[in-house]
């Protein structure tokens, strides 16, 4: 038979559950000896399953690849250095060029994750903007811009610096390779023709179980049935009071009220 993978991973569990019961349970066994189960078949089935699980598990394709990883790591350092770094940056060109504070830090904020990739990618590509005179709304600035740019690298902020920043950019924005495809091995089909014909045994035997084991706590046992939830029995409603028209008292008569629940 054409079993799917799902069907025979699941298979070395059921067999093991299956003659663990059986040996436990002497009825079963009696049973099932009366049906020709006889101990060399119980050999045979504790054999295929002992070949099955000495037999290698298929090998995955892995979760992702070195440069996923990479791009990862580059957000997660673009994450931890737009924070203290914008707000020390900008703290300096508030003081001497606030006009470049301006330009360089208009709706821009630290961030988290992606965003704040795209805030670095922003914040240096209006500092290069400033460096090479770029921009045109800034063009009778431009010495000014030089000056700032030229005042950061002395705050650690050199060319350098902001050459790193950008690989960190680069690696982040991807592109990275999609996971390679993995040939199926040998030693995969060797274990899925070994669960196989574990499962050619366990559908014959455990077929033969449900036709003469009439026990439902037998099968259960042998892990061919399960449980029945038990239903709750539904609470009956209170009953409803009924109301009493009220009578008339006579002067001097006590009137007794009752309290109903």
């Amino acid at each position: 038979m054409d079993y799917s993978d799902e069907v025979l991973e699941a298979t070395p569990e059921r067999v093991t559950k299956f003659l663990t019961g059986m040996g436990a349970v002497a009825a079963i066994r009696t049973s099932m000896a009366g049906a020709g189960m006889t101990d060399d078949d119980i050999v045979e089935g504790r054999a295929l399953l002992l070949d099955v699980l000495a037999a290698p598990r298929k090998i995955g394709a892995p979760p992702d690849t070195d440069d996923a990883r990479a791009q990862r790591a580059a957000t997660g350092e673009l994450d931890q250095w737009d924070e203290p770094n914008f707000t020390r940056y900008g703290a300096a060109l508030r003081r001497r060029f606030p006009d470049v504070n301006a330009y360089v830090f208009r709706d821009l904020a630290p961030s988290t994750g992606t965003a704040a990739v795209q805030g670095v990618a922003t914040f240096l590509a209006r500092l290069d903007a400033l460096e090479n005179g770029t921009d045109p709304g800034r063009a009778g600035t431009k010495q000014s811009d030089k000056k700032a740019v030229a005042f950061l690298a002395t705050r650690c902020l050199d060319k350098a610096e902001r050459k790193r920043l950008q690989g960190l950019v680069n690696v982040a924005l991807g592109p990275t390779s999609p996971l390679p495809e993995q040939a199926e091995l040998p030693e995969t089909a060797r274990r899925r023709e070994a669960l196989v014909k574990l499962r050619a045994w366990f559908d014959e035997w455990s077929t033969t179980a449900r036709a003469v084991i009439k026990k439902r706590g037998y099968l259960i046992r042998l892990g061919l049935a399960s449980r029945k939830a038990r239903q709750r029995k539904p609470t009956a409603a209170p009953p409803k009071p009924t109301a009493t028209p009220s009578q008339p008292t006579s002067p001097g008569e006590e009137t007794h009220e009752t309290d109903v629940e």
